[in-house]
């Protein structure tokens, strides 16, 4: 399934390049304008400036796959969290970009979800280990290593892992992120647009290996009272949640 796809998030992310980016979004701001200001700010930071292929631009071609040029099933996922944006805290933000990463790269739900696996499984990381099991599913791809890498490098910057002693292996934090209604809606959203079979059961995606820095405070009644999910009920006592509209470009 995932040989077709790009891995596309080769880039280490910092949290304050991403909200950045996000504000920027917030504030309606033009593609072009936007793309200028992340030349700005990573200038002097990531080598390259704006010649195409350099690490600034692979960097700002990432982080506006993210919140800028989002494929059309996000759009409107990508436009309520940007609404939403000025009224989070910096927890609630951390879990509202891995939302909007989650729904643009699948490479980044997939290293999201064998990290969740293992930390539950043995109580760390080790960065070997993962990497063998993205090659698994996504093939033995030259950029693999790096791009595991950078994606766990990044989830360390933003304190979801930590560095330990040994190098190559990662602790969990102990304190999960309590998230929100409003946002962890967005979380459960990007996904359903990502996941293969379009629906889950509740409690199975509320307790996704992907969610593991969450702690997400959402109830059925949350979901029964939104217009983007569709629940049912499989059995005597399985509710089922589904998008209320799936797209055809899915």
């Amino acid at each position: 399934m995932t040989n077709g796809h790009s891995i596309g998030i080769d880039r280490r992310l910092d949290i304050e390049w991403l909200d950045a980016v996000a504000g920027q979004v917030a504030t309606g701001a033009s593609e072009s304008e936007i793309r200028s200001f992340l030349f700005r700010l990573l200038g002097g930071v990531v080598g390259g400036g704006n010649r195409r292929g350099t690490a600034c631009h692979k960097t700002v071609g990432v982080l506006s796959r993210t919140w800028v040029n989002v494929a059309p099933a996000s759009r409107s996922l990508r436009d309520r969290g940007a609404k939403l944006l000025p009224t989070l805290d910096a927890e609630q933000r951390v879990a509202l970009h891995w939302a909007m990463l989650t729904a643009a790269y699948p490479f980044f739900r997939d290293v999201a979800t064998n990290t969740g696996r293992l930390l539950a499984l043995q109580g760390n990381l080790a960065l070997a280990q993962l990497t063998r099991r993205m090659r698994e599913s996504w093939g033995d791809r030259s950029t693999m290593t790096r791009a595991v890498q950078r994606v766990v490098r990044s989830m360390v910057q933003w304190s979801i892992l930590l560095d330990s002693d040994t190098p190559g292996i990662y602790e969990w934090t102990t304190k999960a992120i309590v998230v929100r209604p409003p946002v962890g809606m967005l979380l459960l959203e990007a996904l359903l647009l990502q996941a293969e079979e379009r629906s889950l059961p509740v409690e199975q995606a509320m307790r996704h290996p992907s969610f593991f820095p969450f702690q997400i405070e959402l109830q059925l009644h949350h979901l029964r009272s939104s217009n983007i999910f569709v629940i049912h009920r499989q059995g005597l006592d399985v509710d089922i949640v589904s998008l209320a509209k799936p797209s055809s470009l899915l």
